[in-house]
């Protein structure tokens, strides 16, 4: 009883991060200060928006091409303004939004620099059209923004190209998901495949899902507008199996009616225990540039996997940071897209994908209550925008061996996989506990002798913070990950890179779990005071992504900067 009266007491006075992460949108790659920002901060002056009262002229703007395919890049030109004010912006716009009084309502924006005539834009397909506007302030730059000129619409070429390829494992070794998105459900989406590029004599057919904004718990993820929900096309899904193990299929997506992706290419995952595993790791992405780090991890790893037979990407939680904004799903899901469409990504829930207060009869976890698991001792918020996994279980596919997204494993040659979820209950009364103890008692230590488990929340840090949820966490899990030798707990939500020794309630021990904090993946970093603690071996603050190899004896995990692609922290597990 003692112990759960001091962490009521905490609870008055913690401090641990509560991950506020504002962001502007900017799903066509256009970076923002929080300062520069037209909306809601400076767009709306005085009484709103005037009309027709600048005395300045401006001629269309022009564009290098109004119909693109997805991740094309569109320049937009125009006669500079001799006299433009320091926040005149281009942003770019539904063609529903009114001109007159819609400044405010862009996907994405960019300001104008004085001189400045023209603007590259990074496209993705929202299935709908667009037009670039330009506007500047009226009275002499004091007023309020007014509507110069605007482009001619551009469209994508084909509103039903396969895009957002993305493959995951299924239930078994000789199964893969393979997912697509499009505008239209009217098509019985196809994938063909085969051993070579110009033989795919193989087909399968799959499933079509959506979601809409009634579908999800609260908040922005409930408003339709151009910052918050906009409809996510189709989600097109097929599952491969009779898969052999280790070998390389080509594939594309489509049909003959809308048209058929490029051809893509996967390994199938190793089954035996004497093959090798390549794996990346990390967490907390997000989508470039509104998170600094994103694009350099994401270009690191598509070398990595260009280069190094990678056989998945784990990435543990606080996927897209979309937070509600529809727009930036797509944009996170076209930016993976190089990596994803040959390597199964692996996702797990974090704060940013599932965190809700309310609207828990839509919650796709099923967790009890209006908000889930919110105790007393938690940080808990409204980190989701609302969203509570909703496009995440949509999006991203698991094997079904737990519940959905949330809990899952999976092996991988020598390796078992196991992912949990600290957004959910975790209490030995709760059935992620029960499961969790289900699934590592279940591991066969002679079929899959390295034994890895993922969650979002770090169980250990000693970056200087009260963090109640845990101290729950190695109240609760950690002498469960004890008791069956887990080797590595991997954790992010802290944005930054921390390795201990092999270790047991604060103290390292032999045949202890080698905890490593990976949040460092893309969004801005946590920077604060480290304590030096004698378990902590390694940590630093860049942005970076790792690297474990493994065969049936030996582990290799690797550290990556990914300014350079430098070395930075390395270590060794024998069997």
């Amino acid at each position: 009883m003692l112990f759960y009266y001091v962490l009521i007491c905490f609870c008055i006075v913690v401090i641990v991060q509560s991950e506020e992460h504002v962001h502007t949108n900017g799903p066509f790659r256009k970076i923002h200060s929080k300062f520069q920002i037209p909306s809601p901060f400076n767009c709306n002056r005085t009484i709103g928006i005037s009309s027709n009262s600048l005395s300045v002229k401006m001629a269309d703007l022009q564009v290098s091409t109004t119909h693109y395919l997805n991740k094309d890049s569109l320049d937009v030109s125009w006669i500079p303004l001799s006299n433009p004010c320091k926040d005149d912006f281009i942003g770019i716009y539904f063609v529903e939004i009114q001109k007159e009084t819609g400044a405010c309502d862009y996907v994405d924006y960019e300001f104008i620099q004085i001189g400045q005539n023209n603007s590259t834009w990074f496209m993705i397909n929202l299935r709908r059209q667009l037009e670039f506007r330009y506007y500047s302030r009226n009275r002499n730059c004091n007023g309020n923004y007014e509507f110069l000129a605007k482009s001619p619409i551009v469209e994508p070429i084909n509103y039903n190209e396969p895009t957002q390829v993305h493959l995951a494992f299924g239930n078994h070794n000789n199964e893969i998901f393979v997912s697509y998105v499009t505008n239209s459900n009217q098509i019985i989406p196809q994938c063909q495949y085969g051993f070579d590029s110009t033989s795919l004599h193989f087909q399968s057919n799959g499933t079509t899902i959506t979601y809409q904004a009634s579908d999800m718990c609260e908040g922005k993820a409930n408003i339709s507008g151009p910052q918050s929900f906009i409809n996510p096309g189709y989600m097109h899904t097929i599952l491969l199996n009779n898969l052999y193990p280790s070998t390389i299929y080509y594939y594309r997506v489509g049909n003959n009616e809308h048209g058929w992706s490029p051809i893509f290419h996967f390994i199938n995952r190793a089954v035996n225990i004497d093959d090798e595993v390549n794996l990346i790791a990390y967490g907390d992405m997000g989508v470039s540039p509104i998170q600094s780090g994103a694009k350099a991890t994401i270009d690191r790893v598509a070398t990595r996997v260009q280069t190094n037979n990678v056989t998945a990407i784990l990435h543990i939680g606080d996927v897209s940071y979309a937070r509600g904004i529809g727009a930036l799903w797509d944009a996170f899901m076209a930016q993976i897209e190089m990596v994803t469409s040959s390597v199964p990504y692996m996702v797990g829930i974090g704060n940013h994908e599932y965190d809700h207060v309310t609207g828990g009869d839509k919650d796709p976890s099923g967790a009890p209550g209006e908000g889930g698991f919110r105790p007393i001792w938690g940080n808990y918020g409204y980190d989701s925008g609302g969203e509570c996994a909703v496009p995440m279980v949509h999006r991203f596919h698991s094997p079904s061996n737990g519940n959905s997204l949330f809990w899952y494993s999976f092996d991988i040659g020598p390796i078992h996989i196991v992912y949990y979820s600290t957004e959910h209950d975790f209490r030995r009364s709760s059935p992620q506990y029960t499961w969790l103890e289900n699934d590592l008692r279940s591991v066969n230590r002679s079929r899959t002798p390295w034994l890895i488990v993922s969650s979002h929340r770090p169980m250990y840090t000693s970056l200087v913070v009260i963090d109640l949820v845990g101290l729950m966490l190695q109240l609760y899990i950690e002498p469960l990950l004890y008791k069956y030798h887990v080797d590595l707990n991997l954790y992010a939500h802290i944005h930054s890179y921390e390795r201990t020794c092999p270790m047991y309630q604060h103290q390292c021990v032999e045949n202890g779990i080698t905890q490593i904090l990976i949040g460092m993946g893309g969004h801005d970093l946590t920077y604060g005071n480290y304590s030096g603690t004698t378990w902590s071996l390694y940590h630093d603050i860049d942005f970076g992504y790792t690297h474990i190899w493994a065969n049936k004896t030996y582990l290799t995990f690797n550290y990556y900067h990914t300014d350079d692609d430098h070395l930075v922290d390395q270590f060794h597990l024998n069997k």
